[in-house]
């Protein structure tokens, strides 16, 4: 009856709100990074406020999906940049979800399947915990899942209001369908991917669910594609009018696909490359200049991909069965129990967000349900067929996941997707219908791949271990005493049980040299005396990163930059240059290493044992550092880099 569909999908609504808003109540009351988004959360809000502030086109080829940071730019538009109005809009959209989802079981597998598969998203921990971050996924999975219900449509049968529409509601329906993927496509790449299948859905449907004569299967086709265009049409040009090259949506997917498909990462995780800064704003250029490294020629933000893409292949037909090995155990994670981090960790976020802990279990209850709903619904559900495109869809975007790089937002869709048949599974337990042979098998076979571990707890210490280490670095930036104990209190808990870790040597040597300048600012004996041994100990470490052959390019480059700064403050200027510079050679574009570099070419210019013509080159190189800095540099940091540029000019004047 539509009165009682109606009560369900409000109750649904209801709960699933009341729940995304305590925890992101909880979640900005308690955690240590409400107020600092990190890495891709921090890369869509610096995007967005540019936005927000008039930029709308930009000047470079689309890198990361835009449409969330355009999405997020107009609520900062109109509200202003209050995160916490973008999360409460967020836990909206998610409990809007929960009521798609359960449309989709409803319309799948029936009210009962519908009404599991609602209530179950509405409290299942990664979806809630989504509306508390500033990522894509709010908006992907809920137009992908409204896409989902358009694919499923409405089977055929003996009530009225369940006949099949006709044909300009088809075409209409087509249209919605193209101008999701579209839209989806522009939020996450490898939705791309299966953009192809939804214009075969036409012609499929009227196998499966809905009886479509061939004319009209052509036209519901053409009307995805009219949709499809309307969205990646703009898109493409506005690509080709910044960067003149042809780039659909966005020049990531060859580094993306090499992200997950490369020797070194034989889970298929995010992970850091040696090249690559881990800022998403310098990504681009960091793979950029390492594919033209590797080429000796430059390259357009297109040929960049074509290079990584390539580089896959040929260690593909170099080793094949890595390749394989590697594909197995990114299927393995995705499907299995562990939320593999990417820019969060649900575990290590729920030790802040307690309401997290109060939730029911997550993918261990629902992820094996749906994975044995998915395995029975072909052999004993009903309706099955009105499951085959869900289906379909499901395995669409599993493969994609597989074939890029796996964590817990990027499976979050699949999770979604498959409560319906979790819905469906449970629904043939009550039916008590002589199934149970089939029910069991399914069962079995799901709970042997969503139970057992792919990663050691070990490795699992050790994501655990990564985000303490990102914490301790959050709290050295505030200008706080309290903050600065915290951050040396998880270095010392991470050098006790990684002590030949590289960056951990790197994150104790610049706390130790921190604490030393202020111990030195209390000018007595004692603090003199141990600001010494503090100092001393900073830069030991430092040489020790430095001069283990191991250390990679990244590691280098951070141990380069503390080194030079701390050097640089010591009054060890002769030392100091050649450090900055070699950081500055990993990463050209920092504002702190080009003054800190500019300084240091300045006393060094200004020092009496300095002969006339080095003290002319030292101003020099100094000038052109400035003047590139100013140049690429806002009218507010421009007043620092003026102060200096006077005095070099100064200095070479005549």
């Amino acid at each position: 009856m539509p009165w009682r569909r109606d009560l369900v999908g409000w109750s649904i609504f209801v709960l699933a709100l009341l729940v995304r808003v305590a925890v992101v109540l909880d979640f900005e009351a308690h955690h240590p990074l409400a107020e600092r988004p990190v890495i891709d959360e921090a890369s869509y809000e610096r995007w967005a406020l540019r936005i927000a502030g008039g930029d709308w086109l930009g000047d470079e080829v689309f890198f990361q999906e835009p449409l969330y940071s355009y999405w997020l730019g107009v609520v900062y538009w109109i509200a202003g940049p209050e995160r916490t109005v973008v999360r409460l809009l967020q836990a909206l959209i998610g409990a809007a979800c929960c009521v798609l989802v359960a449309t989709l079981g409803r319309r799948a597998f029936g009210p009962l399947a519908g009404a599991v598969a609602g209530f179950a998203l509405a409290v299942h921990p990664p979806h809630v915990f989504l509306a508390c971050l500033l990522l894509k996924e709010n908006l992907f999975v809920f137009l992908w899942t409204g896409l989902a219900v358009l694919v499923v449509g409405r089977p055929s049968g003996r009530r009225a209001d369940d006949r099949e529409p006709g044909t300009g509601a088809q075409v209409g329906r087509g249209l919605a369908i193209g101008l999701l993927g579209g839209l989806g496509a522009l939020l996450r790449g490898n939705a791309l991917v299966l953009l192809p299948a939804l214009l075969l859905w036409p012609f499929v449907a009227r196998r499966l669910a809905w009886p479509y004569a061939p004319r009209a299967a052509w036209r519901t086709a053409f009307a995805v594609a009219v949709g499809i265009a309307a969205i990646l049409g703009p898109t493409a040009l506005r690509n080709w009018y910044v960067g003149d090259a042809f780039v659909l949506t966005t020049s990531g997917a060859g580094t993306n696909f090499y992200g997950g498909n490369n020797a070194g990462n034989p889970y298929g995780r995010a992970t850091e490359f040696d090249w690559v800064r881990g800022i998403p704003e310098h990504e681009a250029g960091d793979w950029e200049r390492e594919a033209e490294r590797r080429t000796g020629r430059d390259l357009r933000p297109d040929e960049v991909s074509d290079h990584w893409m390539g580089e896959v292949w040929r260690s593909v037909r170099a080793d094949p069965s890595l390749h394989a090995s590697i594909l197995w155990n990114k299927a393995r994670l995705t499907l299995g129990p562990y939320e593999v981090p990417d820019n969060h960790s649900l575990d290590w976020d729920a030790r802040y967000v307690a309401t997290l802990r109060f939730l029911p279990a997550g993918h261990r209850l629902w992820g094996w349900l749906g994975l044995a709903g998915l395995i029975a619904f072909p052999l004993c559900v009903r309706r099955a067929r009105a499951g085959w495109p869900l289906a379909a869809l499901w395995l669409g975007y599993f493969l994609t996941v597989v074939l890029t790089v796996t964590s817990m937002r990027a499976r979050l869709p699949l999770v979604v997707w498959a409560m319906p048949f979790a819905g469906a599974y449970v629904t043939e337990w009550l039916r008590q219908e002589r199934r149970v042979g089939s029910l069991v098998f399914a069962g079995a076979a799901a709970g042997l791949v969503a139970w057992l571990p792919t990663l050691s707890p070990a490795e699992r210490q050790e994501d655990l271990d990564g985000r303490d280490f990102n914490h301790a670095i959050y709290l050295l930036r505030e200008d706080d005493e309290a903050a600065r104990a915290a951050a040396r209190a998880i270095a010392a808990d991470l050098e006790s049980r990684h002590p030949a870790s590289s960056r951990v040597k790197t994150l104790v040597a610049s706390i130790d040299a921190g604490a030393a300048f202020e111990r030195r600012a209390s000018d007595t004996p004692e603090g003199r005396r141990e600001a010494q041994v503090l100092l001393g100990g900073a830069l030991e470490r430092l040489q020790e990163v430095l001069n283990d052959p191991r250390t990679n390019a990244r590691e280098r480059f951070r141990a380069n930059a503390v080194s030079g700064h701390v050097l640089l403050r010591n009054g060890s200027v002769d030392q100091a240059v050649p450090r900055l510079r070699a950081a500055l050679e990993f990463d050209p574009t920092d504002v702190d290493l080009r003054l800190g570099l500019s300084d240091a070419l300045v006393l060094r210019a200004r020092d009496s044992r300095t002969g006339p013509f080095e003290k002319r080159a030292y101003a020099e190189e100094a000038a052109g550092l400035l003047e590139r800095l100013r140049a690429e540099s806002d009218e507010s940091a421009r007043r620092a880099v003026d102060a200096r540029l006077a005095l070099v000019r100064e200095m070479l004047a005549p």
